[in-house]
């Protein structure tokens, strides 16, 4: 694959407002402050990592998170590709209508393309287009960004990824026992319990060159729909195996030079497992660093594969350790971890409905071009 450098990104979580300010709190181990919704069924409290009061509307946040990314580039933008990456797309305004007129009807239903087309025309993007596969839809967003670059469709690609508090999102995962009845969010963890779901908005511009101060460069990935289940992959890692092994060829890179395995960790009991088999029959004996993040920005589904590569890219000589370490299904991190730059980076993320994705980058700390 040819590689892409990732110029430069925005994101919005529950952490800060902004990525700079977010990977400082992240490097202090701090956790937010999580809210909370009542899930239906059992009437019990569930934790929930939004982003708080803000006076915002999703326009407005968008636009802010366009206008960081694209900085100085914001003139002529013919030559650049929108694609937006999320689960939620349209369905909290759908539920919003819903709630004002009392009830759902058909002509409520707007197209998935919508949003993007809207953001094309007020920015005047060169097209656009959404991509929703489940918690891997920012990864294959920057997947496909990189290959129309390579196919020397554009020049640019902005990845504009989020996800809203979403009350079917929260009530599904809830219904499925997938969220966590603690609040305690502890990926790989024996004795874990779940999910908690997290709010977050992200933004990257992809490039051929590397610009002015580039984040990393995209060597390679890969993804995969494992058929084998309706709704999540193989508990023996062979499926998660096979897709970082592609990931890796497409890089041209080997396990042996990955330097950390950021894990896509969500806590839940088959994920969790087939995620530790397929790290094992990856790399045997001979394991990289290890890292998750969720639990400081909670899971953001679709956006999850672009809000935790810029925090993880933004934290690269600091990743803040897990007090649960020594108990972890697989050798996390206890204290703060620092990695070299220039690194190889495998980033995991495995989607609900057995889609699975891996990237590799290269962070470009203090890269010039």
């Amino acid at each position: 694959m040819t590689p892409i450098y990732l110029q430069r990104g925005a994101l919005h979580s529950a952490l800060s407002a902004d990525l700079r300010s977010a990977g400082n709190v992240l490097r202090q181990g701090a956790h937010a402050t999580p809210a909370s919704f009542l899930l239906h069924e059992l009437q019990q409290p569930r934790a929930y990592l939004g982003i708080g009061h803000n006076d915002e509307s999703l326009d407005q946040r968008f636009d802010r998170l366009i206008g960081e990314t694209l900085a100085e580039q914001t003139q002529d933008l013919s030559d650049c590709l929108l694609i937006v990456a999320s689960t939620s797309l349209d369905i909290n305004d759908l539920e919003a209508q819903v709630a004002r007129e009392g009830g759902f009807r058909a002509e409520h239903s707007t197209t998935l393309d919508l949003l993007a087309r809207t953001l094309q025309q007020r920015w005047g993007f060169a097209d656009a287009f959404t991509l929703n596969t489940a918690c891997t839809s920012a990864a294959n967003g920057l997947l496909y960004g990189a290959r129309m670059l390579a196919a020397g469709l554009y020049e640019r690609v902005l990845v504009l990824a989020f996800e809203t508090p979403s009350a079917i999102a929260q009530q599904g995962f809830g219904a499925l026992a997938l969220t966590s009845p603690s609040g305690v969010y502890r990926p790989f963890h024996p004795e874990r319990d779940g999910l908690i779901l997290g709010e977050a908005y992200a933004a990257t511009l992809l490039a051929r060159e590397p610009g002015t101060a580039p984040l990393a460069r995209l060597l390679g990935g890969f993804s995969a729909c494992d058929t084998s289940n309706l709704t999540t992959t193989r508990e023996d890692g062979s499926h998660i195996d096979w897709v970082m092994r592609e990931a890796l060829r497409s890089a041209g890179a080997t396990a042996e030079q990955i330097a950390l395995v950021k894990l896509h960790g969500t806590a839940t009991g088959a994920n969790d497992r087939a995620e530790s088999n397929g790290v094992r029959l990856l790399f045997g004996a001979a394991l990289p660093h290890l890292c998750v993040l969720k639990p400081w920005l909670g899971h953001t589904l679709g956006a999850c594969g672009l809000s935790e590569t810029l925090l993880l890219l933004e934290n690269l000589d600091h990743l803040p350790g897990l007090d649960y370490a020594d108990e972890a299904l697989l050798p996390l991190n206890g204290a703060p971890l620092a990695i070299e730059p220039g690194s190889l980076l495998l980033a995991n993320f495995f989607g609900f409905g057995g889609n699975n994705a891996s990237l590799v980058l290269q962070g470009c700390a203090g890269e010039t071009p």
